[in-house]
């Protein structure tokens, strides 16, 4: 599937089968992350990959959200090295992490798997179980947890074809 392929057909996927993702796609969708745009190249994106299912439900405990973890195979926490900030625009790791978020789901459906992008950045409460959850140091903060497998429902489309006429403004409002 090319790139412009998966982008338009990618879809928030909550239920996983069990079989387990191949090395190399893992590794390539993990590359495609790392690959994304970063402000000023700082590269502050920091990637967990968590196979151990009690792990994974350690991350976000009890909330309704992480439920597609207790399928998933693979959950990748997607945090970034706040040590890397730049000092004039501190948050704009924060547009590097979007990025290689976009960047591993697009790579994900290419390769025929299903993906869901849970947010943690800026809640605390997501933020401080996951820390906790994963021993990380104070400079990295986690920004989202990828949910990785193949598909066992069909999920939902992310946009609308109707709607192009709506979203799309020409020189104006």
């Amino acid at each position: 599937m090319d790139a412009l392929d998966a982008i338009l057909n990618r879809r928030s996927v909550r239920v996983f089968k069990e079989d387990p993702v191949d090395g190399k796609d893992l590794e390539k969708i993990l590359k495609s992350g790392l690959a994304g745009p970063s402000a000023c190249n700082r590269r502050p994106v920091e990637l967990i990959v968590i196979e151990d299912k009690a792990v994974m439900a350690s991350l976000l405990p009890k909330r309704l959200e992480a439920k597609p973890l207790s399928s998933a195979p693979i959950a990748v926490v997607v945090a970034v090295d706040t040590s890397k900030a730049i000092r004039r625009a501190p948050l704009y790791w924060a547009c590097d992490a979007s990025a290689s978020v976009e960047n591993m789901l697009v790579a994900a459906t290419s390769l025929g798997l299903g993906s869901l992008w849970m947010g943690v950045w800026p809640q605390e409460d997501k933020i401080e179980s996951i820390r906790k959850a994963l021993s990380l140091p104070s400079n990295i903060v986690p920004y989202a947890v990828l949910a990785l497998g193949k598909p066992g429902d069909q999920g939902e489309p992310m946009w609308k074809k109707d709607e192009i006429e709506e979203k799309i403004h020409w020189e104006k409002w």
